[in-house]
């Protein structure tokens, strides 16, 4: 069997609630947002983007999860979970 991992990025509409004392700029409200000061009030899934794919051997596959929380398992385990397979 081959295995292959396709990257994609998420598009989300955010929108979020800022309070902010009256003698500020009302832009400055973007900067909460840009410094993840806010959490969001609601969010609407716009799809995703396909960027691309590559074929992994199982060596390749433990760097792709490097940093993640995938990467406190073995190779075995993630695949097992992960892993959509096509028939």
């Amino acid at each position: 069997m081959k295995y292959y991992v396709v990257e994609a990025i998420a598009t989300y509409h955010m929108k979020y609630l800022i309070a902010q004392p009256d003698d500020h700029q009302p832009e400055w409200c973007m900067d909460t947002v840009t410094c993840n000061e806010a959490d969001d009030l609601c969010q609407n899934f716009l799809g995703e983007q396909i960027l691309g794919y590559k074929e992994v051997d199982d060596k390749q596959l433990i760097t792709e999860v490097e940093n993640s929380y995938v990467a406190e398992g073995d190779v075995e385990q993630i695949k097992e979970v992960f892993a959509k397979v096509v028939k």
